[in-house]
């Protein structure tokens, strides 16, 4: 008798799951005639309120710079958002990219001291503005370090031209353009 309990248990509470599965709801429209509603798909649409981009790039995207053209700098991971204010009014634009600096002297050379703070970025318009974050590295000799997320706030109606990087008295301009 408990061997014929089980497989009928078994398929009682299976009769019980599948008859408390949602179904469809149907309703009565004015004619009397049934119909089956389906639950609506909600919409899967792309947020509106994203931030304009730009593609940045520099050239040349690498420069020597030093006295002894010891420090080579190589320009990476550029870009650029639009800054807006909630009303939508135009707050100017965030550009940001990475320096890789390698020292060039070789072992037991000097180390390199390099620094941001000295850039200059040109605008269209024939300003120059400073960083607003930036970082410094000492690179020993015969070897690489990144400085990262080096940042200007370009004022609204504005777009980069040059970037000036200076290193010991030392000078190197490369354009810079956003698309």
């Amino acid at each position: 008798m408990k061997k014929k309990l089980i497989p009928i248990s078994a398929l009682a509470l299976f009769a019980f799951f599948y008859s408390c599965k949602s179904k469809p709801k149907e309703t009565t429209t004015d004619s009397g005639t049934a119909q089956t509603t389906q639950p609506a798909a909600t919409p899967t649409t792309a947020p509106t309120n994203e931030p304009k981009t730009y593609a940045a790039s520099f050239t040349p995207d690498s420069a020597l710079l030093g006295k002894n053209k010891e420090a080579v700098i190589k320009i990476k991971n550029a870009k650029a958002v639009a800054l807006v204010d909630p009303d939508g009014k135009d707050q100017g634009i965030e550009f940001t990219f990475d320096l890789e600096v390698t020292n060039k002297n070789s072992v037991g050379g000097a180390g390199v001291f390099f620094r941001t703070d000295n850039f200059r970025l040109t605008l269209d318009n024939g300003n120059n503005i400073t960083e607003y974050k930036g970082g410094s590295e000492n690179v020993d000799a015969e070897s690489t370090k990144d400085i990262k997320d080096i940042t200007y706030k370009i004022p609204p109606g504005a777009k980069p031209k040059t970037l000036n990087l200076f290193h010991e008295q030392t000078r190197v301009s490369v354009g810079v353009e956003l698309k």
